[in-house]
């Protein structure tokens, strides 16, 4: 056997252990999100097809729409979040509310990244590694934003409520949109938060700000409670959102 020979056997036996174990890595994956639309009634999509993500109206020049695949580690990394995120709501709700939770590796609109996005009954959630800061702590905050979103769009939410408490004469930014891409929006200060602001972040929008308490209240409760017990206006928001979540279904129990 020649130099040649053997340098093309090893580099075919080499690809044919990465196949095999890309091939076992997929077979888990699409088994475990069987499993996980069986029990909760919601697809999760990792293959990335544009025409089947995104509906038609997400496709206009103007908006700029790019994203790109997961990696199927990332993918399957999510499995354990996805099922956390999912076991934290009575069942009914979900049931009702989210259909779809489309994974990418990256996603854009005008030239900004986003972390996440919804429509509907879907969610769109990007993942890109824990060494980029994509640790499973934040990306079940992230879920959890995305989805209260989708509750705070479909029921009615006391709007008026939440107004009174901010400073006034304050508004919002915008959407959140016009703030994309600044290091600091979740950085906060002890004058923000007596405020009634969890971070620079729920300064953009209402919906925003309702997204952050929302987040917390299911993923770091203890230390939402803490901020609450030094800042009224955070306590009375956290009250609200406890209150939002109540009306919706009596077996959440915060």
């Amino acid at each position: 056997m020649t130099a040649k020979t053997s340098s093309i056997l090893i580099a075919t036996l080499l690809a044919t252990v990465f196949y095999a174990n890309a091939s076992t890595e997929t077979d888990y994956l699409d088994d475990q999100l069987a499993q996980i639309q069986a029990e909760f009634n919601v697809q999760v999509h990792y293959r990335y097809d544009a025409n089947l993500f995104f509906p038609p109206e997400w496709h206009l020049q103007n908006l700029a729409l790019s994203a790109s695949e997961i990696e199927i580690g990332e993918a399957t990394r999510m499995i354990a979040v996805i099922r956390q995120f999912l076991a934290a709501h009575p069942a009914s709700v979900i049931h009702t509310e989210l259909e779809h939770i489309y994974l990418l590796k990256e996603l854009n609109f005008g030239g900004k990244s986003y972390g996440g996005t919804h429509q509907k009954k879907s969610m769109y959630i990007t993942c890109n590694g824990i060494e980029n800061g994509y640790v499973d702590d934040f990306m079940l905050c992230r879920l959890q934003s995305e989805f209260s979103s989708i509750l705070f769009e479909n029921h009615s939410f006391p709007t008026n409520n939440w107004i009174l408490l901010n400073p006034q004469g304050f508004t919002y930014s915008g959407s959140g949109f016009e703030v994309l891409g600044n290091p600091c929006l979740y950085d906060y200060s002890d004058h923000l938060r007596a405020e009634g602001f969890l971070l620079i972040y729920s300064q953009s929008s209402l919906e925003n700000d309702f997204n952050m308490i929302s987040s917390w209240l299911f993923t770091k409760k203890g230390e939402l409670d803490a901020v609450s017990q030094q800042h009224a206006k955070i306590q009375q928001k956290q009250d609200l959102v406890e209150q939002f979540y109540k009306s919706l279904n009596a077996q959440y129990n915060f």
